[in-house]
């Protein structure tokens, strides 16, 4: 692609993604439509808007800002509304009685017209206003961020003169823990067995009562029962 060609590419009608073609394709489609008109101009009667509708698309491809142009005056979206005009004009120009060329040319005209007209529309191009303006405006803004690494909590200690804890003051701690917790668990097994020993005797006789007074109690529900008075 030429350097004048602006990079920065949109498309000039909406539709299918697969319905667009390029810029230069636009270019050999009216370069090959005006060789045709020329040409087919000799063969029908009353073929000067032939010639006339040829020279137009020609110069209208030399001198569009594309791979193909060879004078480029004219910008790509400008060019295809142009082209698209000067197919419609001319199409509805071939039906004037005065100018009118025999069925044959009416024909070529007509196909020329349509292929231009349709192809035009699904054409790509490029917006100089929007290249110039990007151009204007620079790469953009530059965003500067610097990242801080902030030591741990025992770093400055260790930096001034390592008065942080020492190295086995961590483990030291977890057996003192540990002592603890031994000590505390043995002076509670100590009361609870103190606490047994010493109500025992209490528990024993009241347990021995409760059972003498079950065994009463039994004995006197299974004893004989006295008859009743006979009559």
């Amino acid at each position: 692609m030429p350097p004048d060609v602006e990079a920065d590419a949109s498309p000039h009608a909406d539709g299918p993604a697969r319905w667009r073609i390029q810029f230069w394709a636009l270019q050999i489609l009216e370069l090959g439509v005006a060789f045709l008109l020329v040409t087919q101009s000799v063969h029908v009667g009353r073929g000067g808007i032939l010639i006339a509708c040829g020279v137009v698309f020609g110069l209208l491809a030399l001198t569009a800002k594309g791979p193909l142009g060879v004078f480029r005056v004219c910008s790509q979206r400008l060019h295809v509304l142009l082209v698209a005009g000067a197919a419609i004009a001319f199409g509805a120009l071939t039906f004037v009685p005065a100018i009118r060329p025999d069925v044959e040319g009416l024909l070529v005209m007509v196909a020329a017209v349509v292929a231009v007209v349709f192809l035009a529309s699904r054409t790509m191009t490029t917006s100089g206003a929007r290249g110039r303006r990007r151009a204007r405006r620079g790469p953009g803004p530059v965003i500067d961020a610097t990242a801080t690494v902030v030591p741990p909590p025992s770093a400055p200690d260790d930096a001034d003169g390592g008065t942080g804890p020492p190295p086995g003051a961590e483990v030291e701690d977890a057996h003192t823990a540990l002592r603890r917790a031994g000590r505390t668990t043995g002076a509670a097994a100590a009361a609870g067995k103190r606490a047994v020993d010493e109500h025992r005797p209490q528990v024993e006789d009241q347990v021995k009562r409760g059972l003498r007074g079950a065994g009463r109690l039994a004995g006197k529900l299974a004893g004989p029962k006295t008859p009743p008075d006979a009559h």
